[in-house]
């Protein structure tokens, strides 16, 4: 049984568009407003694309990380190369 639940905004006595990314102002009705918000969430695919960047910030972060290291293992070895050149 799916419940509607109208939030008013009392400053201008009209009903309030509920945002996906949500907002204080809901937070702060608590649960009454909490279950409407995740319902909108759903609805909109927000959750879905939130996922979807969340993946893809984390794939990024690996290839920046494996970049790095590869990077640093060059410097590693350029210098020991460095280091044999004026040994010898």
């Amino acid at each position: 049984m799916a419940e509607h639940i109208k939030i008013i905004d009392a400053s201008k006595n009209l009903p309030f568009d509920i945002p996906p990314e949500g907002s204080l102002g809901l937070l702060a009705l608590g649960a009454v407003a909490m279950k409407p918000w995740r319902q909108k969430r759903i609805d909109s695919g927000y959750e879905q694309k939130l996922l979807e960047r969340i993946k893809k910030e984390v794939e990024e972060a690996k290839q920046r990380q494996q970049e790095r290291k590869e990077k640093m293992e060059a410097a590693k070895l350029k210098k020991e190369q460095e280091t044999k050149d004026q040994d010898a």
